[in-house]
């Protein structure tokens, strides 16, 4: 046995001893599968159970532990295996946690001012391609999957450096001084020489996988050799981007250049996600056209902290809706109080006739209507009303204390929503222009 198969097969006995009698079985279906020759009814019967066989293996234990067992044994046809693993790609999509970990609410209420966030939900319109340092798998090339729930998944660092990629594409260098703010740079001679960017990417998830398969060819005979299975993520698949701008490096300085560097930093950031996405892709394999995604996406927002004009309006519309007084039938003043002109002096309701007197005190007829608002608030007297009077009345309250100054407003936000990458640029000069146009405090 390879040592290095057996290194990773000792750790396992208990999940061997599981399955020995599965593997057992489907050793005995294949070898019948040999002798069947001629006997088409006989060779369809064992390659059935022995397609049944192989099911029961992938839902008993992983797929790259039976795999390389049977690489290391020879106990069963591990390419037969691998191509009803293939056959039966799991999927998540209906898991109920998937969705908390999809995607990410961020609240730039304690960030700097000037912070803003990018998030959407792109589908793919080229495979994904990644490679994982799984040495151990059923295929060669594993796509990166997250540790605890396995899902694929683009790490953080990768959407960085593929963000970096188009930006040089577009003939951005890392001289440029507007890249060393996005990505900051690296301690290459003395620990003091690097710094922080201002861009936070956030990891993506999918929930399904399929294979790639690249047939290299011989540049003499111009004949395929090997095939090559590459795990991947087809086409179709949705995935949440997101992305935090936060310059932490500009706190306590003039804020007049501050809002000019947010002002060309959103505009490169945006420009190169377009680029990114529809253009020049991301992942592996890119200059072969894997991973690029549609340039139409769902839930697309950009938020931006600091512009006071969405604060008044939100200002305005809570005044609004502070001040306006629940529709309360004639003969309420309180939800839970009946109006003076239907109320007695012992806090009941008075009767016909004192109302009656009431409004003929005024010089008017006590007409139908009269009769007809009467018969309500006797009715809701009756309903509700005497049953609240009856409850314990709490006991007055002493002097009112001094009122709390009010906390200062939360952070004021600005929020467009866009549906393609183009619909993003322009959002984002229209905040970036309004940001850098403001004056005062912030």
């Amino acid at each position: 046995m390879n040592q290095t198969i057996k290194s990773f097969i000792e750790p396992f006995p208990h999940k061997i001893a599981e399955i020995g009698d599965l593997l057992s079985s489907l050793r005995q279906e294949e070898q019948a599968i040999k002798r069947s020759g001629q006997d088409r009814d006989a060779l369809k019967r064992h390659e059935r159970q022995a397609k049944k066989l192989r099911k029961r293996l992938l839902a008993k234990a992983d797929c790259s532990l039976v795999y390389n067992y049977m690489e290391a044994t020879g106990i069963a046809d591990k390419n037969a295996f691998r191509t009803t693993w293939q056959q039966n790609l799991p999927s998540v999509e209906n898991t109920d946690w998937l969705e908390f970990i999809k995607s990410y609410s961020l609240d730039l209420a304690s960030l700097p001012f000037g912070s803003f966030y990018i998030q959407f939900t792109f589908t793919l319109l080229k495979p994904y391609i990644s490679r994982d340092d799984n040495q151990f798998y059923i295929v060669d090339n594993p796509i990166v999957r997250e540790k605890v729930f396995r899902l694929p998944m683009v790490r953080p660092t990768a959407w960085k450096g593929s963000l970096r990629q188009a930006l040089w594409q577009l003939g951005y260098q890392k001289e440029d001084e507007q890249i060393k703010r996005l990505f900051g740079t690296a301690n290459d001679e003395q620990p003091t020489n690097g710094k922080k960017g201002r861009l936070y990417f956030y990891p993506s998830f999918f929930t399904q996988t399929s294979l790639e398969i690249i047939n290299p060819h011989d540049r003499e005979r111009r004949v395929g050799k090997n095939p090559i299975l590459i795990e991947s993520v087809p086409i179709g698949t949705k995935a949440t981007f997101t992305l935090l701008y936060t310059p932490l490096d500009r706190i306590g300085k003039d804020e007049a250049k501050t809002r000019q560097q947010i002002f060309t930093n959103m505009q490169l950031v945006t420009e190169g996600l377009e680029a990114m996405f529809t253009l020049y892709g991301f992942g592996a394999k890119t200059s072969s056209s894997f991973g690029l995604a549609a340039d139409a996406v769902c839930k697309g927002a950009i938020v931006v902290g600091g512009l006071a004009y969405e604060a008044e309006s939100l200002t305005r519309e809570t005044a609004s809706s502070a001040s306006a007084q629940p529709d309360l039938p004639r003969y309420l003043v309180a939800p839970d109080r009946l109006h003076p002109n239907f109320a007695s002096e012992t806090g009941g309701l008075k009767s016909e006739a004192e109302y009656q007197k009431l409004v003929e005190a005024r010089g008017q007829n006590y007409a139908k209507k009269d009769k007809q608002l009467y018969a309500k608030a006797k009715g809701w007297w009756e309903r509700e009303g005497q049953q609240l009077a009856q409850q314990p009345q709490e006991p007055a309250a002493g002097p009112e204390p001094e009122p709390t100054p009010a906390a200062p407003p939360p952070y004021p936000l600005a929020r467009e929503t866009f549906d393609t990458f183009a619909d993003l640029r322009a959002k984002a000069l229209k905040l970036a222009s309004t940001l850098r146009q403001m004056e005062g405090k912030k």
